[in-house]
């Protein structure tokens, strides 16, 4: 029942991150922007970033994609943090054991918080892509089994 309840709520909250994130997008695009025109699937960063692995890459290394339209690099990259750890914290559930006691949560939680921006800035049509990756040795095996 609580991995089924987990589930819902993981499915809900990146459903809502989406819509907020479609939001922003279209309140950005009213606005006009110079912008070099490439189609999409020629682009090799459309690519990287819209088929960018999300979850363990390795043993060590766990890593979400995330986007902005944010019209700052500072603000596009604070808002990328910050939904980045929210999305890791979120997928990162999926992989611990169920009834998680409270001190492992808040383990899970400082970990999706250690992770660290990359290719910052690069951009797409207007978006820009992040990656957000936390490395630590043995990350997976802490998660799926040495959290309480």
């Amino acid at each position: 029942m609580n991995k089924h309840l987990t589930i819902a709520l993981l499915s809900i909250s990146i459903s809502f991150l989406f819509f907020q994130c479609k939001s922003k997008e279209i309140k950005e695009t009213n606005e006009p922007k110079e912008t070099i025109e490439t189609k999409p699937e020629e682009s090799p960063l459309v690519i990287e970033f819209t088929k960018a692995k999300e979850g363990f890459i390795t043993e060590s290394l766990f890593q979400v994609a995330v986007s902005s339209v944010l019209p700052t690099e500072k603000e596009r990259e604070e808002e990328a943090k910050s939904i980045a750890e929210q999305k890791s914290l979120n997928l990162l559930k999926t992989y611990t054991i169920p009834n998680l006691s409270d001190k492992g949560k808040k383990e899970l939680r400082d970990i999706s918080k250690e992770g660290k921006i990359v290719n910052k800035n690069v951009s797409v049509g207007g978006r820009y892509f992040f990656l957000y990756q936390i490395q630590k040795p043995n990350l997976k095996r802490l998660v799926t089994k040495d959290l309480e």
